[in-house]
């Protein structure tokens, strides 16, 4: 295990521009997962933990995503002549040219020679937050090497595919090591977030890497959330219930709902870790039964859950009659009320999904299965953006179905957090 001492001195450097002289947390040893971030005081609800800035941060310019956004402010650009005109191949606004990050970004790509500098390619943008590593300082490069990175035999295919976009990529194997590090470092622990593109509603994603917040290890009820600083990108932390001192200050890395099988297979394949806690432990998930299917008995109204083995294909139990369903039939299950769901928004009538929702759905799938829960946040997103045009129906129906969710989320224990603020204020825009 890195030595928590040196990472904690790294990244107590990294975090000095924000002269926070008496932090709240420290980090040490963690139960849950080698390091960890420990409150050193009581921290009430609500309170700014801390603050933390990108040590990289560069376009997630994934093959389905637009590419004419600005590989430096990541503004939405024209729909042509958006290129450097310097030919390093990446797109860059006027503002941006000028700066001196892109000034390094340019010089770094220009010396690798692209292959076709004023057409967009998806993999040599992406490649721009991994070859910003290059010309970090050696504490800085130091911090990625201690924060964890789980190193598959994937983790080189990033950095060998941009190669191909460039003729004179740089063989050095130090170069190359630094650049394949960093890709694991953000695999593991670096995060896509979404920006809101100003003038067409549209979206698109950059990929980050705050060196304090991954440290944080995950919790499926984490006891504090974040939010971002629209100017700097800094990411802010905040506790969302009462943390007492000497408790792990955790975050989760995955939805929030989502059923326990779920949640396994994604920890499973992205940390390489098996979650252990309350929740994961608990085949009802708290009684939220976010997992929860109708037993397969039709003589029976009782809920069937899955065993908490960690499989990924575990057998079911039904709580009432205590009948065993294979993982296959539950399933199918799932699947069939999953595709009706889907149909009804395929209909590209919101009104038929809403009545669907509200009548007839939970005749074949329970409320609380996080199928449901999906649907009806699209419901609610949807909604809010043609809001002038919603009938009182449909309005009702809107806060009907936040006043569900926030249920849910106050029988899983999640305090405050982005997800209950943004459906409080949807469900009190339709409360008259």
């Amino acid at each position: 295990m890195i030595c928590p001492k040196r990472t904690a001195e790294l990244i107590t450097l990294h975090l000095a521009p924000f002269k926070d002289t008496d932090p709240a947390w420290e980090i040490g040893v963690s139960k849950i997962a080698g390091r960890g971030i420990f409150a050193t005081r009581d921290i009430k609800r609500g309170e700014v933990i801390f603050r933390d800035s990108p040590l990289l941060i560069g376009p997630s310019a994934r093959a389905e995503d637009t590419l004419n956004s600005c590989s430096n402010c990541f503004k939405m650009l024209p729909d042509t002549k958006f290129m450097c005109r310097q030919g390093c191949g990446l797109p860059i606004c006027s503002l941006c040219g000028k700066k001196q990050q892109h000034k390094a970004d340019c010089t770094l790509f220009k010396s690798w020679k692209p292959c076709e500098p004023d057409v967009a390619n998806s993999l040599l943008i992406r490649l721009l937050c991994v070859g910003r590593a290059i010309n970090l300082t050696k504490d800085q490069r130091d911090l990625i090497y201690c924060l964890q990175a789980n190193l598959d035999n994937n983790h080189r295919t990033e950095v060998r595919n941009a190669a191909k976009g460039f003729n004179e990529f740089p063989t050095d194997k130090k170069v190359i090591e630094i650049m394949n590090r960093t890709v694991a470092v953000l695999r593991t622990n670096g995060f896509d977030e979404t920006a809101d593109r100003s003038n067409d509603n549209a979206e698109f994603l950059y990929r980050a890497l705050f060196p304090l917040f991954a440290v944080m290890n995950h919790d499926c009820i984490p006891n504090s959330y974040y939010t971002f600083e629209e100017k700097t990108r800094n990411m802010v932390v905040h506790a969302s219930v009462d943390i007492p001192a000497g408790t792990e200050i955790t975050t989760t890395y995955t939805k929030l709902f989502t059923g326990n099988i779920a949640r396994h297979l994604f920890l499973k394949m992205k940390i390489g870790f098996t979650c252990k806690c309350p929740r994961c432990s608990d085949p009802t998930e708290k009684g939220a039964f976010i997992s929860a299917l109708y037993c397969r008995d039709t003589n029976c109204t009782g809920l069937a859950v899955p065993e908490t083995t960690g499989l990924p294909h575990p057998n079911w139990n039904c709580l009432v009659c205590k009948q065993k369903s294979t993982h296959a039939q539950m399933i199918k299950a799932q699947d069939f009320a999953s595709g009706a769901i889907s149909s009804k928004f395929n209909s590209k009538s919101l009104k038929s999904v809403v009545l669907y929702l509200r009548d007839k759905s939970s005749g074949f799938i329970p409320d609380s299965n996080y199928v449901v829960i999906d649907a009806k946040l699209q419901v609610i997103a949807r909604l809010s953006k043609s809001r002038e045009d919603c009938e009182d129906e449909e309005a009702a129906a809107k806060a009907k179905f936040c006043e569900d969710i926030l249920e849910i989320m106050d029988k899983l224990g999640l305090g405050d957090c982005v997800m209950r603020s943004y459906l409080e204020a949807e469900k009190a825009k339709e409360v008259k």
